[in-house]
């Protein structure tokens, strides 16, 4: 390969790897945002945030994955540092009346 060819072949391989660090980065944005509102945020982020870490299996596995983690590996580390939200007793009783 001359330079020129070289150049550009290196050029196309840090794209790539630099579009593939983006998008890991965004996953694992998505990811951190969700945890923090499940942590911190209001009872519905906290509930909304739950139902996507703990009980969205599709979803959760895809952003798990553009984020090069394992899904439940990353759900036995977030039970370690917080707890479910438990259902309101009450809320259920009204939704089932």
């Amino acid at each position: 390969m001359d330079g020129a060819t070289s150049q550009l072949h290196a050029d196309v391989s840090n794209t790539v790897t630099e579009g593939m660090i983006a998008e890991r980065r965004l996953w694992t944005a998505v990811l951190v945002n969700a945890v923090e509102e499940w942590r911190r945020g209001n009872l519905r982020e906290r509930r909304e945030a739950q139902q996507f870490l703990f009980e969205d299996n599709d979803d959760f596995a895809t952003v798990c994955a553009g984020a090069g983690l394992n899904p439940e590996s990353m759900r036995t580390q977030l039970l370690k540092i917080g707890r479910k939200i438990q259902p309101d007793p009450w809320h259920i009783k009204r939704m089932a009346a």
